[in-house]
């Protein structure tokens, strides 16, 4: 089996990329993107594109030996802007630390060179 480096992951989500025309970005979070991933983790890909093409989640869960969870940017930050809006309706703090606001400071974004 292939070593999980994050060059592998970079060089199959470029070809997923490819297979798309180009219509979706592909990133990587979590601890892939950070250098700590261990035998038990799981790969964080973060797609930012058509969040209804259900079979882009598909081909890269397939495409790799250990758990993929797919998240799909657009999705995420609607949900962090509703939830934005109800605290401020409701004199409550803003969440600086929500899964969207994290996943953009941390995501590595795969280069389409």
């Amino acid at each position: 089996m292939q070593e999980l480096t994050f060059a592998y992951i970079s060089k199959i989500l470029k070809q997923i990329e490819d297979k798309y025309h180009h219509s979706i970005k592909l990133g990587i979070a979590g601890s892939y993107a950070n250098g700590r991933a261990t035998a038990e983790s799981d790969l964080d890909v973060i797609i930012d594109g058509d969040s209804m093409r259900l079979d882009i989640a598909e081909d890269i869960k397939s495409s790799f030996p250990i758990q993929v969870d797919t998240l799909w940017l657009d999705l995420l930050k609607k949900e962090d802007d509703d939830m934005d809006l109800f605290c401020k309706e409701n004199d409550l703090p803003i969440n600086e630390d929500s899964v969207y606001k994290t996943i953009r400071k941390e995501v590595i974004w795969i280069d389409k060179k």
